[in-house]
């Protein structure tokens, strides 16, 4: 088989391929405080309800002409793996495989790298072996430079197993920290496209505002409300187009940055607190 050219060198170049999951085997787990909610409150949806909206949602990739690979969810059968995002990071270099840091997540790395082997994938030799890295806390804000979130789902130690990996390819990796509570960097971070993004104000820490100012970031600052409803949590397509979700309370304010504006109805997934970008994960992306 050929090796496909399986590379991410920033998160807002033009998306050319993506990896998806099927909602076969979702139901919800409580490993955030948006999920543990909504198994208080004894919240459920209908299965066709959901493979309606994640059809609504698939639909924007095939109308952009973007190729879509779809994950194995057998034999492993994960509630959440539809959730593709969070089994590890693309680099320029190929796939970083990462490591869950809850029990009821584990596995799912296992579906995602024998089915981007079995594609032809790129995948490093070497993966996250201790500690915690999930992929939405993960960021190319450069070809040379990697945040990784230390919030509810990656630790400090598996960030520097990640920078020990990446040093050895000559890239820059810097530690993100955040209470817990808002859970993954991708519900407080998002760019949007080239050297422009969302931030939660409320969570993220002035180093990382510095960061930002100094590679040349413009910032759209908004209040931490916006986190815990995932409306930060979304994907940037290029050619200055985003995708969201269907009432998410920022879509007119994008649209009025000049952005364009994919809006599919997604409230089944939303209401986990995985939002559009948790349920994505990039193969190839442009320079």
């Amino acid at each position: 088989m050929v090796e496909k050219n399986t590379v991410v060198y920033n998160s807002t170049g033009r998306l050319k391929r993506v990896l998806l999951g099927k909602p076969t085997h979702h139901r919800n787990i409580p490993i955030s405080d948006v999920a543990r909610d909504l198994d208080d409150d004894g919240i459920q949806r209908d299965y066709e309800i959901k493979v309606k909206q994640h059809k609504e949602f698939e639909d924007v990739f095939n109308q952009l002409g973007i190729e879509i690979s779809w994950v194995q969810l057998d034999p492993e059968q994960m509630p959440w793996q539809m959730f593709t995002r969070d089994f590890g990071v693309n680099t320029p270099h190929g796939v970083l495989i990462g490591r869950f840091r809850y029990l009821e997540r584990k596995g799912e790395e296992i579906a995602s790298q024998r089915t981007l082997e079995e594609l032809g994938e790129r995948v490093l030799p070497e993966q996250i072996a201790r500690g915690a890295m999930e992929g939405g806390d993960c960021f190319w804000l450069d070809e040379n430079t990697l945040v990784i979130g230390n919030g509810n789902r990656s630790t400090y130690s598996g960030f520097e197993n990640a920078r020990e990996i990446l040093t050895e390819y000559d890239k820059n990796v810097y530690v993100i920290e955040f209470l817990s509570k808002w859970n993954h960097l991708d519900n407080n971070f998002a760019p949007l496209a080239d050297k422009l993004a969302l931030v939660n104000e409320d969570a993220l820490p002035g180093y990382f505002f510095g960061i930002l100012d100094a590679l040349g970031w413009e910032l759209v600052r908004v209040p931490g409300e916006y986190a815990r409803t995932s409306e930060i949590n979304v994907l940037a397509l290029g050619d200055d187009s985003v995708l969201s979700f269907q009432g998410n309370r920022l879509n007119e304010r994008l649209k009025a940055m000049g952005l364009v504006v994919f809006d599919p109805e997604y409230s089944c997934f939303v209401e986990h607190g995985g939002g559009i970008h948790c349920s994505t994960f990039e193969l190839e992306r442009e320079p």
